[in-house]
């Protein structure tokens, strides 16, 4: 009877317990589960059950997060997976540790096997797949019978709900298949196993449960009672039912057998279900038995470092001291090491006490791993705040030198593992993967993963297909808005509902789409973050197989650092990769040795090129925001370099940080403190909150908080979270400094300014280590400019396109050649021309083959081993001596790299395609020596030669930039309608003083759009970029380019929504009030009109990012004969290609 059931585990921690939920889904089940694993939780307590279990569909990867919230709630996990097994689930639970491996290795297969990898026998992956090649679709994950008997010993096993065989069977009236099957399962499971009996409130469900029971009690087996969960309550069953939806690329209008029949699949309580199953007491009182027959903790609170390899006879700790001794006698002077030996001797102990030494060396032996390869890498973020790091060759900034503090980095009362990233070159990162993986084993090492959940765009996508609309309204919807919040959905109303209209389906689209907030949609691959384990990661977590053949955990990396597992980001930087190469170019065509570890950073031609606002292809300086930003500041030395790749970050933009302290620097206003103690804080930033260690430090010894709370506080500030709990810390914050003897006002004041802080900041480490990328990046373009360009093209680290970059060469008088069939290599390289030899004679950029689109790395590599055996003398020797589809071909006549064997492009297309048709139409081994040729001289018509739009077009389609900028073409028309080139805004000089000039910025780094002091100028140019970041209060931010320059363009809000339709073409002309900062131009916008018959711009929705969503190659605008350039007569100066549109 209801009540009259309770259990008694004398000596156990679940004495109390009566019902558990044993088969619950979370979200983690991507799109088969409709709650968030803390709901569970929460739900669960409420309902006085002191225990549940997780049992997502095909991996565990939210019990991490599911533990987690069970310790806060006072609720005992039970841990376990639903797996296909032979075609059909079930639930398996892990009894313990070892049983939680087995888990572990038994998805491991499943995985595995979908991606069409064979597993070894323990389930783990052989060390022969170094590069596996998942197939192209991949089958559900699934184990056999046989692979589960192997790995069973340790697992509990629930017959599973709905979706078992062993309901189906009786659903079905298969009764000797149900007994076959229970049988079966017994036999590999013994008292193990417990029939699962769920009431879903289904026709069917009040029969089966009876049989199951029936069938149960018949064969022995224990059964136990179950829901079936698939989310926490029924108010979530909507978005369970939608996330099927989407899962099935089902439309939610139509049903479907997969689709939840009603909303009882919830964590319902003991009474409610006894209700409906009041014929099997016992198999309630079972489900706390199978609680109590379950522990394993995944969060142990203490980290598992990998082994490192240490001498016999010698412990990690004193191999990590003898290394830093050698270090400081290396790295600083005698006069120097006073200060250096008591910061190292500090950070020796901490680390010694925390356990970390192995975890130091490890990272020591990657690095130098690297170095010994000539690969090139560098340590940054909050790891450079150490001089261990330092000294072992990890990162490359002195702490001492720039005043780093290691505390942001470790300190005794640190949660999780630290968190060291190292850049390298990003052409050879893979080798130091593979290095690895060898060195530390296949077993124990893996990739962490990310978890993708659905934000704005993502969730507007497949909420809208699964509501209905087709697919060109779902395209059109989804560029429509920027990257966000799918909660912050209502903010953008107006263009939604713009694209779809209003109606009763939009209000839904808007409902759904806020509730896929946090919501999984599936696993990602981190950029760079490797587990390294001392033991097997089965111990941890199951291994995936990534699209491109990766190794991939089940965790993103909070979870893994939550375990204890150590994470080492090895991240593939291009502008390591760029550097390296541009050194090597100087080497073999200058003659010149570049060591960048060594180089100094004070150099005055370095500081000037980056004052002239010169930086395009500079390492994170290089866009116009930060253009702007360096004519306002005007870095002299380092320590202003550093502050500039930290000013230019959401946390110091957004809390108003950025102009305080440009003017206080610059000498315009006074240097002030709001109280004394803040002084040693912020003396080196003036008085400004700049750096992430500074509101540490503030936290720490303004507010009196103990370190780990101030790291808490810092990490709470320096990213966008919960305002209840910014709220709590800030009444902590206040509190604490008053307790100090701060005036009430000055604390609130100071904690004002702390909370704007939120966004990403940089601690200072990681802006010194930026820093010195910059510097080195800057001193290769001021130096060696064809060598940088020339491997800046080759990686692109950053955003602009070939055309603009190539324009840069122009600019810095470096030349860049058209691929060549008989010159052009596989990569960007260097040539002298005007017949010069190393140090004479210009160096000029020559394009590669594979700059030519399709030219894969493998075709050019083709042709490249045919042109060993001597150049190419036409196109049929080409077409005769390799084989090239005909697509290829066609690419390389139009690109102009065939103009050297057929004199034009347009010839030489001409040739490649009869020279392709006459080899194609020969018969098989029909070659003899008296072959005709395959191209005749009546062969070769007399045709017309392309328009500069014609070629232009060619180019940009062929390989991403013009021989001329596409403005040119049509200087003629835009000059008269006094239309000025960008560079006479540069022409313009301020009368005003500087300091003046800066008071006109508002918060948003850009000049105020209410500012008319400079002279109103019209221009015109293709666009190579429009942003609007979060940060800048609904401005807009445009790069135009002419043949000239390039000028940003800023719009206001209101023009914003009134121009949007011109915004988003790829060429415009727009007419405004010129702004002028030291070297930087901008004009604000007054007015704007589409500028037709132009193209090689990108149109697209304007983003945070760039707003590149669409190339303009021209070929529509050509075919149609609208092209300026298209025709050899020059267009009357009232043509209607420039078309106003207000």
């Amino acid at each position: 009877m209801p009540g009259s059931w309770r259990v008694s585990f004398t000596d156990s921690p679940l004495s109390l317990l009566v019902f558990v939920h044993l088969h619950t889904r979370s979200w983690f089940s991507f799109r088969a589960g409709g709650s968030c694993p803390a709901d569970l939780v929460q739900h669960a307590a409420r309902l006085g059950q002191p225990a549940l279990a997780l049992t997502d569909r095909h991996g565990i990867y939210g019990t991490v997060r599911f533990q987690k919230a069970c310790r806060v709630a006072g609720v005992h996990a039970v841990l376990g997976a639903e797996i296909i097994v032979d075609g059909a689930p079930l639930v398996l639970l892990a009894r313990d540790p070892g049983g939680y491996r087995d888990l572990c290795q038994l998805l491991t297969r499943a995985h595995l096997s979908a991606a069409g990898i064979p597993p070894l026998d323990d389930g783990e992956i052989s060390p022969d797949t170094s590069d596996p090649l998942p197939t192209d679709r991949r089958e559900v994950p699934s184990i056999t019978l046989n692979d589960l008997a192997t790995l069973s010993a340790r697992l509990l096993c629930l017959t599973g709900g709905r979706d078992g065989r062993l309901w189906q069977h009786l659903a079905h009236r298969r009764y000797d298949g149900a007994r076959a099957w229970l049988s079966t399962l017994h036999d590999v499971f013994g008292d193990a196993l417990y029939v699962e009996i769920t009431h879903g409130l289904l026709p069917e469900d009040g029969r089966v449960a009876h049989r199951l029971f029936e069938l149960a009690e018949a064969q022995s087996v224990s059964a136990v009672v179950t829901n079936d969960v698939r989310y926490a309550t029924p108010s979530h069953w909507s978005r369970y039912d939608l996330l099927t939806c989407m899962g099935l690329n089902h439309p939610v209008a139509e049903p479907h057998q997969e689709r939840p029949r009603n909303a009882e699949a919830y964590l319902k309580s003991e009474t409610q279900l006894r209700r409906l199953l009041p014929f099997c007491p016992d198999a309630f009182e079972h489900t706390a038995e199978v609680a109590e027959r379950c522990h394993v903790d995944l969060v142990p609170e203490y980290i598992t470092p990998p082994a490192a390899q240490i001498p016999p006879g010698i412990t990690a700790d004193k191999l990590l001291v003898d290394l830093c001794d050698a270090g400081l006698a290396r790295l600083y002077k005698p006069e120097g090491q006073a200060a250096a030996r008591a910061q190292l001797t500090k950070e020796l102990l901490i680390i010694s006490t925390l356990e970390l030494s192995e975890f130091f060396l490890v990272v020591y032996e990657v690095v130098a791993e690297a170095k010994a390869r000539g690969i090139r890498c560098a340590g940054r973020g909050s790891a450079a705040n150490s001089i261990v790091a330092y000294l072992l060759g990890i990162t490359a900034v002195d702490p001492i030198r720039h005043n780093l503090l290691f505390e942001r980095f470790l300190h005794g009362g640190r949660k999780g593992t630290p968190d060291i990233d190292v850049d390298f070159d990003s052409d050879r990162r893979n080798e130091v993967i593979d290095w690895m993986e060898r060195r530390f084993g296949i077993e124990q090492t893996a990739m962490t993963a990310t978890l993708i959940t659905y934000r704005l765009r993502m969730a507007l996508r497949d909420v809208a297909k699964a509501l209905g609309w087709p697919m060109t309204k779902v395209d059109e919807l989804s560029q429509s808005v920027p990257s966000g919040q799918a909660r912050d959905v209502e903010e953008h109303r107006t263009p939604i509902t713009k694209v779809l209209g209003s109606s009763p389906l939009t209000e839904l689209l808007f409902e759904c789409v806020a509730d896929l907030h946090l919501c999984p949609r599936h696993l990602g691959l981190h950029s760079g973050g490797m587990i390294l384990s001392r033991k097997p990661l089965s111990h941890f977590t199951p291994i995936q197989v990534s699209a491109n053949g990766v190794k991939v955990v089940q965790f993103d990396k909070e979870d893994v650092e939550a375990m204890g597992l150590v994470k080492l980001d090895v991240l593939g930087l291009r502008m390591m990769a760029c550097l390296s190469e541009g050194a090597s170019m100087a080497k073999r065509h200058e003659g010149v040795d570049i060591d960048f570890d060594t180089m100094s950073l004070d150099d005055k031609g370095v500081y000037e090129l980056i004052c002239s606002g010169k930086t395009m292809t500079m390492f994170q300086i290089e866009s116009q925001g930060q253009m702007h930003l360096i004519a306002k500041n005007q870095p002299e030395i380092f320590d202003d370099l550093v502050a500039e790749v930290a000013l230019f970050r959401p946390g110091p933009l957004q809390s108003g940080m950025v102009h305080p302290f440009i003017r206080r620097r610059r000498g315009w206003d006074p240097v002030v403190y709001e109280h004394p103690s803040l002084e040693p804080i912020l003396r080196d930033t003036y008085g400004v909150i700049l750096f992430q260690e500074q509101i540490l430090d503030i936290a720490y010894r303004f507010a009196g908080m103990s370190l780990a709370d101030a790291d808490d506080f810092r990490s709470l500030m320096s990213k966008v979270h919960d305002p209840v709990r910014m709220q709590e810390m800030g009444i902590l914050f206040v509190a604490g400094a008053i307790e100090r003897g701060v005036p009430p006002p000055i604390a609130r004041s100071v904690f004002e300014k702390v909370s704007h802080f939120v966004g990403y900041g940089f601690c200072r480490s990681h802006a010194a280590a930026f820093a010195q990328t910059v510097y080195h990046s800057a001193w290769m373009k001021r130096y060696h400019p064809a060598a940088h360009l020339a491997a800046f093209m080759q990686h692109r680290p950053g955003f602009y396109n070939l055309m603009t970059l190539e324009d840069e060469a122009r600019r810095f008088g470096v030349p860049v050649l058209l691929p060549n069939i008989n010159l052009s290599g596989t990569r960007y390289d260097l040539t002298r021309i005007d017949g010069g030899t190393k140090g004479s004679g210009l160096l000029a950029i020559r394009k590669p083959l594979t700059a030519v689109q399709g030219l894969s790395d493998e075709v050019s590599e083709q042709i490249l081993w045919a042109r060993m055996s001597g150049p190419f003398h036409s196109v049929e020797d080409l077409v005769t001596r390799v084989f090239l589809d005909r697509r290829v071909l066609d690419a390389l006549a139009r690109s102009g790299a065939l103009d050297e064997l057929a004199g034009n492009s347009r010839d030489a297309l001409w040739q490649a395609g009869v020279a392709a048709n006459r080899l194609q139409a020969r018969e098989p081994d029909a070659s003899t020596l008296f072959d005709m040729p395959l191209i005749l001289p009546k062969d070769l018509p007399e045709l017309q030669p392309l328009t500069s739009a014609e070629r232009l077009s060619w180019d940009y389609k062929t390989h991403g930039a013009g021989r001329t900028h596409p403005i040119s073409l049509a200087r003629r028309q835009l000059t008269d309608l006094h239309i000025q080139p960008i560079e006479a805004c540069f022409r313009y000089v301020p009368l005003r003083a500087p300091e003046s000039s800066a008071e006109k910025t508002d918060d948003s780094k850009h000049h105020s759009a209410t500012d008319s002091s400079g002279p109103l100028i019209t221009v015109a140019g293709i666009v190579i970029m429009r942003q609007r970041p979060p940060t800048a209060k609904g401005f807009m931010f445009i790069t135009l380019e002419d043949e000239t320059g390039l000028l940003q363009c800023v719009v206001h809000p209101s023009l914003y929504e009134k121009h949007y339709d011109t915004l988003i073409q790829p060429s415009i002309i727009f007419r405004g009030q010129l702004q002028a900062t030291g070297g930087w131009r901008g004009i604000v916008v007054r007015e704007a009109w589409p500028l037709e018959g132009v193209f090689g711009g990108y149109s697209g929705f304007p983003s945070a990012a760039n707003g590149q969503d669409h190339l303009d190659d021209g070929a529509s605008t050509v075919a149609a004969g609208r092209a300026i350039g298209d025709s050899p007569e020059i267009l009357p100066p009232n043509s209607d290609t420039i078309r106003k549109v207000d």
